[in-house]
């Protein structure tokens, strides 16, 4: 015997009832399957109601149908309407209001349980509680994101956006150079190179048995030749250094409906906060005066050398001076963007009009390189200055990554619906060599 339109869908509802009753037994362990599969009996509820009006109206029957779903959605005399309803039909069985199921889920019962004194009451002495989260089934299930005021398009479309370039963000490329490590502590302590005097040379066979020359002695009216066979002494200077581990970090304000229902939003905050991170930590690096933050390659080498004919010979002079004096192979230049292509460095032109430095026709990667060096152009160098070094010298001990935190513990936050997302690493930074590095002014 088949079933008529109505009899299909009192057996629908009935079902969802049974349904939420066990949605409602789970308490917070709903999974986001039984979400889906409550929306589901929904919408099928939905399409049988649509069928039963269609088939009343082709009757002439449109009022006893209307009192057909109003008894069915227990809007009745005898049974009244006090559940949550979507479309006239039932969406929480158990007719019961936001407030009751919020008191009675575990979410309530454990934030009772970590603040409330014997007689139940809070006290006034308890500050920054909060309950853990609750979300109702049947409410879910109304938000349905179309309000062009509850972000709108983001929430029904997949829409995306070329949105890493609202940020305007900067090549990040000084960190790709450094000795990368490790740390467990807030402290590292490690050994730097501060000088070196290489003096080796070679020795003649000793040609006497005379005890050698002391250094600064004046001689006496007795003083014998000095000794045959002396070696030099070379010297090397060491120092313990103590670096702190330094917190970077910043955090930006959002609204919770914007990081609900725009998550494009949310990942457009996300991605700005970790690249500002590295900016910062970039600028430390090269240019950081101490805690709170780095102390910064270009506060800390003492090999300097001038501009005194092409920016470009000032380059080699740099890295004379890393080899020869600091006894380091230097590995890259950094240098400003407005340094790398002006007129006197890389784009001067000979009487031929021929660049000097590369071919414009030539990648971007096959002109940054110069005198065999890798060229970083950054906007953290400071301009008309340029840094030649041997970058394995900078290390970087990391002791927290980049880590995302969100909270409305801040100011009035909670009351006014809005979230904090901080953004934060930490991380210590030093220098083994200071002689490993040469800054080249007046560029």
């Amino acid at each position: 015997m088949s079933t008529t339109t109505r009899e299909r869908l009192e057996a629908a509802v009935a079902d969802l009832e049974r349904y939420g009753d066990d949605l409602d037994a789970k308490g917070q362990s709903v999974s986001g399957e039984d979400l889906g599969e409550l929306k589901t009996r929904m919408e099928a509820i939905k399409d049988l109601k649509a069928q039963v009006t269609a088939e009343a109206e082709a009757k002439g029957a449109t009022a006893d149908a209307k009192a057909f779903l109003k008894e069915l959605a227990g809007g009745g005399d005898d049974k009244p309407d006090n559940g949550v309803t979507v479309d006239g039909l039932p969406m929480n069985p158990q007719g019961k209001t936001l407030g009751e199921m919020f008191t009675e889920s575990p979410a309530f019962a454990d934030f009772k349980s970590r603040y409330a004194g014997r007689d139940g009451l809070i006290p006034n002495a308890v500050k920054g509680i909060q309950s853990g989260p609750f979300s109702s089934p049947d409410l879910k299930a109304l938000l349905t994101g179309a309000s062009a005021t509850s972000a709108g398009a983001a929430v029904r479309n997949d829409f995306y956006a070329p949105i890493t370039d609202l940020i305007g963000e900067r090549p990040i490329t000084i960190y790709d150079l450094i000795t990368k490590g490790s740390t467990t502590s807030d402290t590292v302590e490690y050994v730097r190179v501060t000088a070196k005097t290489n003096n080796a040379a070679g020795v003649a066979e000793a040609t006497d048995a005379l005890p050698g020359a002391v250094s600064g002695a004046t001689p006496g009216p007795y003083a014998v030749a000095a000794a045959s066979g002396v070696k030099p002494e070379s010297s090397l200077a060491l120092e313990v250094v103590s670096a702190a581990v330094q917190t970077i970090a910043h955090w930006i304000p959002i609204t919770k409906r914007a990081a609900s229902d725009a998550p494009q939003v949310r990942t457009l905050v996300d991605n700005f906060l970790r690249y500002g991170l590295q900016e910062q930590l970039e600028d430390e690096i090269l240019n950081g005066s101490g805690a709170p933050g780095f102390t910064g390659i270009l506060q800390s080498t003492p090999l300097t050398v001038g501009s005194a004919g092409t920016d470009i010979d000032a380059i080699v002079d740099a890295i004379a001076a890393v080899e020869v004096t600091g006894r380091r192979r230097p590995t890259a230049l950094v240098i400003h963007p407005s340094d790398w292509y002006s007129t006197g460095f890389l784009l001067a032109k000979e009487s031929t009009g021929a660049y000097l430095v590369g071919d414009p026709r030539a990648s971007i990667q096959q002109l940054n390189t110069l005198w065999g060096l890798t060229v970083v152009v950054t906007e953290a160098m400071t301009q008309n200055t340029a840094l030649v070094g041997d970058f394995h010298q900078a290390i970087l001990w990391e002791r927290e990554g980049v880590s995302l935190m969100v909270s409305d513990q801040h100011a009035d936050f909670f009351t006014r619906n809005l979230l904090a997302i901080l953004a934060e690493m930490r991380a210590a930074f030093g220098i083994l060599d200071i002689q490993g590095f040469c800054t080249v002014t007046a560029v």
